[in-house]
């Protein structure tokens, strides 16, 4: 689910993204199981390149690009292509604020790159709304990767469906799968795994079921832990409670 702390720190904002995205991409996204190429992929993955060589005239281009799409929807809020405009410039904007260490792989977000995400995926959501035609797949895998690093199964989810309809195989079903899974819906991932390995080469069908199946087992027990802790979870009103604390639980913060 979305963190909102737009506007509330300038400085790197370190979440535990590395180890969700880790849970949603290896194995599908990049490379095919089997392949051989390695988890290390994550960021290219992603598709972030990690040189922040011109970080800030590209920045300043995203921007233009940015003000030029708010001038467009300050004149019609429905104008599809500038809202596409939008998401799109707010998503590239958003990348160039995230790194990778690179011994541990953790991935860290500044806060100015989650409030371009944040503006991405609400740009985006608008977008599908008033939208009388078929996304464009490439510009929805786009928001996928904006929606992993918010650490949000749930909107992922949502635009790997187009990404899937669109562009059917082992990995975009097998992508949807996971995403369905750790946003709390196993029959939904239940149907997107059993597509993937359909899809799948005969070679590879055990394979990629045996893997969507540990994932499958890991979001059940996040998703027991998560109903647990809501149960005895203080009110937000108690002090000390954390308002932000991830409601996937273990699943944003441990290996997995």
């Amino acid at each position: 689910m979305l963190f909102d702390l737009r506007g509330k720190r300038k400085r790197l904002v370190q979440v535990s993204y590395a180890a969700l995205a880790a849970i949603f991409l290896v194995g599908f996204v990049g490379f095919s199981i089997g392949s051989g190429n390695a988890p290390g992929g994550l960021f290219d993955a992603l598709g972030l390149t990690g040189d922040s060589t011109g970080e800030e005239s590209v920045t300043s281009q995203y921007d233009a690009q940015i003000e030029a799409a708010n001038q467009q929807l300050a004149k019609n809020p429905k104008d599809t292509s500038a809202l596409l405009k939008l998401a799109t410039a707010e998503y590239e904007k958003g990348k160039t604020g995230v790194s990778q260490d690179p011994e541990t792989g953790q991935i860290s977000v500044s806060s100015d790159a989650h409030t371009a995400l944040g503006n991405a995926v609400d740009a985006w959501s608008k977008y599908l709304k008033v939208n009388k035609g078929q996304p464009n797949a490439t510009d929805a895998a786009q928001l996928v990767n904006a929606y992993i690093l918010l650490n949000d199964p749930s909107g992922a989810a949502t635009t790997q469906e187009i990404v899937a309809a669109n562009q059917p195989s082992q990995n975009s079903y097998g992508n949807l799968a996971l995403f369905r899974y750790f946003a709390g819906d196993i029959s939904g991932g239940d149907e997107a795994a059993k597509k993937a390995v359909a899809l799948a080469p005969k070679s590879q069908r055990k394979a990629v079921s045996q893997q969507l199946d540990q994932y499958r087992t890991q979001a059940v027990k996040q998703k027991k832990q998560l109903a647990k802790a809501q149960k005895t979870a203080p009110s937000p009103t108690t002090p000390g409670a954390n308002p932000l604390a991830s409601p996937l639980g273990g699943v944003g913060g441990s290996t997995p």
